[in-house]
């Protein structure tokens, strides 16, 4: 074997070693892409579902306090229905070891607790208003968190 054929063997041989390299990169870099984009992506419709969940709460708790209905009426009770299956909803979307969650949970159980007692519109209105705001600056932090991973993952 000549010196130009040892020569061509070793580079052949590199050439094949630093494409293998680069190949198992690729696959290991489109795999973490690929479960971040997931993580992503389920992320940003748990937070259109928890934003429409508040938002329908906050509408229907609304009209249950304009309205006082006399018993038995059947459109309040649907109300009424609508509203817990809601406060369910929400609540199953936080964390229970989270004390922004939690914060939002209480809004919730507070506005729940006062519209049962057919507390005024103007008190309701301002816990509405809180929770409504509570979650907006939730929304967005895990808004920011979204960036971040989608970042990491391009990375």
């Amino acid at each position: 074997m000549d010196t130009k054929d040892l020569i061509a063997l070793v580079g052949i041989g590199l050439t094949f070693l630093v494409g293998l390299a680069n190949f198992l990169n690729s696959l290991w870099s489109n795999k973490r892409t690929s479960f971040v984009n997931t993580v992503t992506t389920s992320r940003l419709k748990w937070i259109d579902s928890l934003r429409d969940k508040v938002s329908e709460f906050i509408a229907v708790t609304t009209r249950l306090s304009d309205r006082r209905p006399p018993p038995g009426d059947i459109a309040a009770a649907e109300l009424l229905l609508q509203r817990d299956t809601l406060l369910h909803q929400i609540v199953l979307h936080l964390n229970p070891h989270d004390s922004e969650d939690q914060r939002i949970r209480g809004l919730v159980d507070e506005v729940r607790a006062l519209t049962d007692q057919g507390i005024p519109i103007k008190q309701v209105s301002e816990l509405l208003d809180q929770l409504r705001d509570a979650t907006a600056d939730y929304l967005k932090k895990e808004w920011n968190r979204v960036k971040v991973e989608s970042t990491k993952g391009r990375s």
